[in-house]
């Protein structure tokens, strides 16, 4: 019993720390992400109090943990709006059904061209994810600490919700990134390979090659902004390579 006892303790740790591929920049896939400030005027549950700071800083440790599948989520825009039917918030706000934070998307900023989170300051759970153009996450989400878990909640339940996006189910492992309510971040080979095939099935979504050849072509062409826009999801790749430097530079011309 002693044995086992042993060999459990030293395969346990192996399989908690399972080394996933390097991707470089040919294999990331690219996913374009519009995020919601919603700020609703008289409605304090329904005004998140994030800024654009937090969000670069929020995607920033959102693409940590998803460079483990070679997974990058950009920036497609950030929009600043008032909540839609806001007196859904005050009559559903204690519900576990989720639901009805669908009526809250303002309908002049909805599209299908780009997955769509909302942030708001509260509701009754910390994110739910309720279709790639519905994903909600509160400012106020509170997390159980599990040892080497992320040090902030509101990113790591982002990548949460956007895991659910790309086809994973919970998974109740106390260091993977979607086991409920901790600040696991961790992904296996298994859900790495799910999430990127998930990613391939999406029309909006592109392998980092294909972005590139498209801004190099609006620049080549003399079309500078459309190519800084595009230029401008490759550049915030957390990798070093000519291509990525290439992006950076032609961004800021």
């Amino acid at each position: 019993m002693k044995k086992f006892a042993l060999l459990l303790a030293t395969i346990l740790p192996a399989a908690a720390e399972e080394q996933l591929p390097k991707f470089g920049f040919a294999e990331q896939y690219i996913i374009p992400v519009r995020i919601h400030l919603l700020q609703t005027p008289g409605e304090l549950n329904l005004t998140t109090t994030l800024t654009e700071k937090d969000i670069h800083r929020i995607l920033g440790k959102v693409n940590k943990i998803w460079g483990q599948a070679g997974i990058h989520f950009a920036m497609e825009s950030l929009i600043k709006e008032p909540a839609a039917n806001p007196v859904l918030y005050r009559q559903n706000y204690r519900s576990r059904n989720l639901k009805w934070l669908k009526a809250l998307r303002p309908e002049k900023t909805r599209n299908d061209d780009c997955f769509h989170i909302y942030y708001i300051k509260r509701f009754a759970a910390n994110g739910v994810y309720l279709g790639a153009d519905s994903m909600f996450v509160k400012d106020l989400a509170r997390l159980h600490s599990v040892k080497g878990g992320l040090d902030e909640p509101i990113p790591r339940v982002t990548s949460h919700e956007l895991g659910h996006a790309l086809t994973l189910p919970h998974r109740q492992h106390v260091i993977n990134l979607m086991q409920s309510g901790t600040t696991g971040w961790r992904l296996n080979s298994a859900e790495a390979r799910q999430t990127r095939k998930a990613a391939a099935k999406h029309d909006f979504i592109y392998k980092a090659p294909i972005l590139l050849k498209v801004a190099d072509n609006y620049y080549k062409e003399g079309k500078k902004e459309k190519a800084a826009r595009v230029y401008a999801q490759l550049a915030s790749l957390p990798i070093d390579t000519p291509e990525t430097r290439r992006a950076r530079e032609r961004r800021a011309k």
